[in-house]
């Protein structure tokens, strides 16, 4: 379910974005070459919703056509498998009496999404109380679920169902990577408001803790190469209408704003006019840090950074999406330390920006 295997497919790059517009590409594309590229950017499945919900589905070219449809009967196929392993996990997570918040992909199946078969599921992912995870996991544990890891840096721990390609649930004790954000734990808590996924009853993240959490795990993967996440800021502006005024004013306690104007300004590249004027024209950064931002802004209307090879290059880029430069130094000074502390027994299994994600 993860679009990390993939290949680029730059030839195809302007047919997805005209496609994400509702505009009838200018070429159509073969089979092999169509399946690729909606594997990589992962909206196949929305496409195929919109085309079809637009009354435009009979103006695709056929080769597009045959990919949209298939991408969405696989997603839909794979998301009812994870939505029925979710209802198994859920049914633990009541009788243990662990409380819960759905995140990401899970929660936005709520409301954001009205088909299945519209937004790819790559995991499930919860948020958890500290407190709750060791009788979690060994609840988990003797009931079949395979623990695929555990992070105490990262402040999470991921089990998988036994079935044949069985959906993984991360659970997480804590938002946001160290020194990178400020998102205040307690709040999310005390804002979060009542969900239902597949008669399980929690809770899920307030609208605009929820979005601001969502651009933060963008900058956390460097935007890409998913289209799936613009496409769920999308749908939050849309659906939601997040308040401008209260939105800048927690991206900014929670030191959120360039990645917050990072990621609308991708939407904005592919669907003009969606996000709010006052939002989109209060969240550029400074002079300086625009600068230096500039060599990295793709052109490509499907990317938001450009990739630069080598380290150096990805941890520069990195830095620049963290507000605060003593936090941005904090956090070179982590990596560069990062190789004695794994030595030593301390640090992450690996850097999070290039596992599955959802």
């Amino acid at each position: 379910m993860s679009a990390g295997s993939a290949p680029a497919c730059p030839n195809l790059n302007d047919s997805i974005a005209s496609l994400l517009r509702l505009h009838v590409p200018g070429q159509d594309a073969s089979a092999d070459l169509a399946d690729a590229c909606l594997k990589r950017y992962e909206c196949g499945g929305y496409l195929y919703r919109r085309w079809q919900s637009e009354g435009r589905w009979h103006l695709l070219p056929p080769g597009w056509a045959g990919a949209l449809a298939r991408a969405h009967r696989k997603t839909a196929l794979d998301n009812l498998q994870a939505l029925a392993e979710f209802r198994v996990v859920g049914r633990h997570l009541v009788e243990e009496g662990v409380p819960f918040l759905l995140l990401k992909g899970g929660a936005y199946l709520i409301d954001l999404y009205d088909d299945p078969g519209e937004r790819m599921l790559t995991d499930i992912d919860l948020l958890v109380r500290r407190a709750d995870v060791g009788r979690l996991a060994r609840r988990l544990s003797s009931a079949g679920f395979e623990r695929v890891f555990s992070d105490e840096e990262y402040r999470r721990f991921e089990v998988a169902a036994q079935a044949p390609n069985g959906c993984h649930f991360e659970f997480h004790w804590w938002l946001g990577l160290p020194l990178r954000v400020r998102i205040s734990q307690e709040e999310v808590w005390s804002r979060a408001v009542p969900a239902v996924l597949e008669g399980v009853v929690g809770r899920r993240l307030a609208p605009e803790d929820a979005l601001l959490y969502h651009v933060a795990h963008q900058a956390d993967h460097y935007f890409g190469p998913s289209l799936k996440w613009t496409i769920d800021l999308l749908e939050m502006m849309r659906r939601w209408r997040p308040d401008p005024d209260g939105l800048l004013r927690r991206a900014a306690d929670w030191r959120l704003r360039t990645a917050l104007y990072l990621a609308l300004r991708h939407l904005e590249k592919l669907f003009p006019g969606s996000a709010p004027r006052a939002l989109v024209d209060r969240v550029a950064p400074g002079a300086l840090r625009m600068s230096l931002l500039r060599p990295f802004l793709a052109t490509d209307p499907l990317c938001v950074l450009t990739t630069h090879d080598g380290l150096a290059a990805r941890y520069a880029m990195r830095c620049l999406m963290i507000d605060r430069p003593i936090d941005a130094l904090r956090q070179a000074l982590r990596v560069l330390a990062r190789p004695v502390t794994r030595r030593l027994g301390g640090g992450s299994r690996s850097d999070p920006s290039r596992e599955r994600s959802d």
